[in-house]
């Protein structure tokens, strides 16, 4: 409970927040080094689109295993970066970018799509 409290005074989150987000990556049979590295990003992603934990995780999830990128924070911070560098350029936002991410991710990478070229696109 400690940590969770840590990391949600860090990230300006509750603690329920980051619990969620944790359990949620927990739950898909992460270790404690990726799911520590994956729920502090994805809890970044949550702040700056105004999602809950549980939705912006499941973005998160998305992004990266629908792109076969490695479950670790190098990975998570890409797909932040990659969101909010669109939405600051175009007329979209991170939440209308994740979601149409969530549509897309697997069949655009089938087609060998970059993650960034596709999220171009759907900005």
């Amino acid at each position: 409970m400690p940590e969770y409290t840590k990391r949600a005074n860090e990230l300006g989150v509750t603690t329920q927040a980051a619990y969620e987000a944790a359990t949620l990556y927990y739950q898909q049979g992460l270790n404690n080094d990726e799911v520590n590295a994956l729920s502090v990003e994805t809890l970044k992603m949550a702040r700056i689109a105004g999602l809950d934990a549980a939705e912006a995780t499941d973005r998160m999830t998305n992004a990266l295993r629908g792109f076969n990128m490695a479950l670790d924070e190098q990975s998570a911070q890409r797909v932040d970066d990659v969101y909010s560098e669109l939405a600051a350029n175009t007329a979209s936002n991170v939440d209308e970018i994740s979601t149409a991410m969530t549509k897309v991710a697997s069949l655009a990478h089938s087609a060998n799509m970059e993650f960034e070229t596709t999220a171009a696109f759907l900005a």
